[in-house]
């Protein structure tokens, strides 16, 4: 009787290992339904007028607010004029686990010291507000800019 030659061993060890690859186990949560921003985030509504944004890694800073305004415009009907409020700065997903998300809401939230005179245009502490028309003028902050 004739052992298989090592290379058809290998061969079916290998298609094996594929096939198992590409099946989906039976034990995985689908995931939740979400808003693509143009900023390639994802937005998950928490409830009415809450959102979680989850931006890809590596995203800039402006890439929160301009996927929060896209998102409270499309989804929410929010007006230009409406303000954004940060509820929870950026910590761990609620919806997906990611280490960066930044909880976004339409109520007002009170912030826990007064708003400096000078502010600064990205920061995401409880409270931090800015229209969806302020906001969604972040997003040219992420356009390329191009020398001629």
């Amino acid at each position: 009787m004739a052992l298989p030659s090592r290379r058809s061993v290998v061969s079916l060890l290998c298609a094996s290992a594929l096939l198992v690859g590409c099946t989906i186990s039976e034990t995985q949560v689908p995931e939740a339904d979400f808003f693509s921003a143009r900023t390639k985030a994802r937005i998950y509504a928490l409830d009415g007028k809450t959102f979680e944004v989850v931006p890809p890694i590596g995203a800039e800073a402006p890439s929160y607010w301009c996927a929060a305004s896209e998102f409270a415009r499309r989804e929410l009907g929010a007006d230009w004029s409406q303000m954004l409020y940060v509820k929870t700065g950026r910590a761990p997903s609620v919806v997906t686990g990611r280490i960066e998300a930044i909880t976004f809401t339409l109520n007002e939230v009170p912030r826990d010291t007064p708003q400096p005179l000078i502010r600064r245009s990205f920061t995401y502490k409880p409270g931090d507000s800015a229209s969806v028309s302020v906001a969604d003028a972040s997003c040219r902050d992420l356009e390329p800019f191009y020398y001629f």
